[in-house]
This record gives C-alpha cells, sequence and structure tokens, in this order.
C-alpha cells in the first residue's frame, strides 16, 4: 500500500512538474515572439529608410545631370554615362550587401532558435537515441524456437551459452527464420532461502506455467517437491530399461555431458524434466497436449542419442555428489 502511495505521489508530483515547465516555456515563446516581432518591424524601418534614402540620392543625381547637361552640352552627356555607370554600381554593391544581411538574419535566427530551445532538443536527442536503440535491438535479437527453464540452483546456471548450444543439437528451426535458437532461462529456486530474490524467482516461474508452449524443465535433487508434482513421472515407462530416465526425468549423469558443457564439477543429480500436459489459464488441454508433443519429440531426439553415445563409450558418469538442502518448501510457506 505504501507503495501504490508513493508511486501516486510521485505521479502528482511530476504531473506539477510538467505544469510548472510548460508555464515557463510558453512564456519564454510568447517573449521570444514579442522580441522576434519588434526585431522585424526595426528591419522594416531600416529597409524603408534606405529606400528612401537610395531614391533622394538618385533624385539628386539626375537634378545634378539635368543642370550640367544644359551647361556643357555633349560633354556633359559622357559625364552622365560615367554617372550611370557609377549609379549602377552603387545598385549592384546594394544588392549584395541586401543578400549579406539577409543571409545574415537566417543565421541569426537559427542560433537563436538553438539557444532557447537547447533544453527541449537535447531531450528529443536523448529521446531518439533511446528509441532507435530499442528499436535496433528489437529487430536484431534472436527469437528462440525453444525456451528451456532452469530452476536447480547450482553452478550450471553459469554456463548459459553452453547449455543453449547443447538443446540447439536437438531442436529444428520451428519459427522456419532459417536458423535454430534456445534460450534456457535461469530461474534458480532455492526452497531454504526465503528472501526477497526467492519470492520474485518463484512468481516468474509460477508465471511462465500460465503457457504449455515451453515445456522442458532443468531440475535437480534439490527442486521443490511442489514443481516435481507438476512434472511427468511417467517418462521411465516411455523408454523401458534405460537406466537414465527414472520418475524424475532424464538424468544427466554422464561424463560426455560434462565435458560438453565444460563443468568439469558438475553434480550427478541434474534432470531434464517435462511437464505433464494439463490445461491452464492461457492453455486449453488440447493446446497443452499439443505442446507436450513438440517438446517430447526433442528430449526423445536426446535422451536416445546421449544414451547410445554413453553406452558405446562406457560412460563412467559424473563423481560430484550434490549438496543436499534444507527439505521445508518455500513455496508452501
Amino acid at each position: 500500500m505504501a507503495d501504490k502511495t508513493d508511486n501516486k505521489n510521485k505521479a502528482l508530483l511530476d504531473s506539477d512538474d510538467y505544469e510548472y515547465e510548460k508555464q515557463i516555456y510558453d512564456k519564454q515563446k510568447q517573449q521570444e515572439q514579442e522580441l522576434e516581432a519588434k526585431r522585424a518591424a526595426l528591419r522594416e524601418e531600416r529597409k524603408r529608410r534606405e529606400k528612401e534614402e537610395k531614391r533622394e540620392h538618385e533624385r539628386q543625381l539626375a537634378k545634378e545631370r539635368i543642370e550640367l547637361m544644359k551647361h556643357k552640352g555633349e560633354a556633359q552627356n559622357s559625364d552622365v554615362g560615367e554617372d550611370t555607370k557609377a549609379s549602377e554600381e552603387q545598385s549592384e554593391v546594394s544588392c549584395e550587401d541586401t543578400s549579406s544581411n539577409k543571409k545574415k538574419s537566417v543565421v541569426k535566427k537559427a542560433d537563436n532558435f538553438f539557444y532557447h530551445n537547447k533544453w527541449w532538443l537535447g531531450m528529443l536527442a536523448i529521446i531518439l537515441c533511446v528509441a532507435g536503440f530499442i528499436l535496433y535491438n528489437e529487430l536484431t535479437r534472436k527469437r528462440p524456437d525453444l525456451v528451456v527453464y532452469m530452476i536447480c540452483d547450482n553452478d550450471l546456471q553459469q554456463r548459459q551459452q553452453p547449455l543453449e548450444e547443447f538443446f540447439e543439437e536437438y531442436v529444428d528451426d520451428i519459427d522456419g527464420n532459417g536458423y535454430v535458437h534456445v534460450e534456457v532461462q535461469i530461474i534458480p529456486l532455492d526452497r531454504s532461502l526465503h528472501d526477497q530474490t526467492q519470492m520474485d524467482n518463484n512468481t516468474m516461474f509460477l508465471t511462465q506455467l500460465y503457457s504449455t508452449k515451453n515445456m522442458l524443465v532443468i531440475t535437480d535433487s534439490n527442486t521443490d517437491d511442489y514443481y516435481m508434482e507438476i512434472m511427468d513421472s511417467t517418462l521411465k515407462s516411455k523408454f523401458p530399461g534405460n537406466k537414465y530416465v527414472d520418475e524424475r526425468g532424464f538424468s544427466l549423469n554422464m561424463k560426455q555431458v560434462a565435458d560438453k558443457l565444460e563443468f568439469e564439477n558438475m553434480p550427478n543429480d541434474i534432470h531434464i524434466s517435462i511437464r505433464q500436459p494439463v490445461a491452464t489459464v492461457d492453455d486449453s488441454l488440447e493446446t497443452a497436449k499439443k505442446n507436450y508433443d513438440i517438446n517430447f519429440k526433442y528430449l526423445e531426439k536426446m535422451i536416445n542419442d546421449l544414451t547410445q553415445k554413453a553406452e558405446e563409450s562406457n560412460d563412467p558418469g559424473l563423481t560430484t555428489e550434490p549438496k543436499k538442502k534444507d527439505n521445508s518448501s518455500s513455496v508452501a510457506e
């Protein structure tokens, strides 16, 4: 309740800050518009005076030329030609000055705009960078064909990439994008701990159970019985005579697996379990059975391949015993 109240107060403060910033921005924008209007009026006045001075100057020149023509005749005509040429050159210079002033005015306007809006432009640049990064990450990240949940709490969680590559050997390109990618989600559940992290992990894993799309789970002898009850305990009957398959699932008690995962001291109690096909919040029983068949196909392929290799190489198994933890159930509490 305190967190909700804090979030509400924070939202109100954010709203007040926004209104205050908006008022400052509107006031500043109004001042800029008034200042720009004054500048425009001054520019127009300056242009008007320049035009009047130019016309007055030209009238004076014309008057002088007429006076000279009266007294000097043809010689005066020559002088008038030179004066006309000078007037044209002066007019060209004046036009060049006007063009230069316009260019300077545009640059000055741009400088004023960036100066008065630098904070908003900075925020816009940051937002665009973040949005670009998110878009790039979304477009380039690999989307998994299958997700495997690892809920056992041991050093195997430090070998996420080798685990993913290990599963990818047995999974097809389900989404047809040209490559196979299996994502192993690390959600360690330790029933001997009752801290906030464990509560969050429990909630995360329970949320994943709403969907039946991904049904393979990596467990061990310390996995809470509450979670083992939702696993298929009949797997042994589907692989009669296979010593690596028991009621918990497929045992990875093989030296070849430890070598492949580069895990020298790999505990000998790690299993790959598969969830029972049951109806969930998101999926019907029919959908659950369909997803079970898909996941079982890849598990069966792995079991047959690794079992054959272990028998052919007379695999000695693993000697590292697991660390036993408290048997009290963190889920039940």
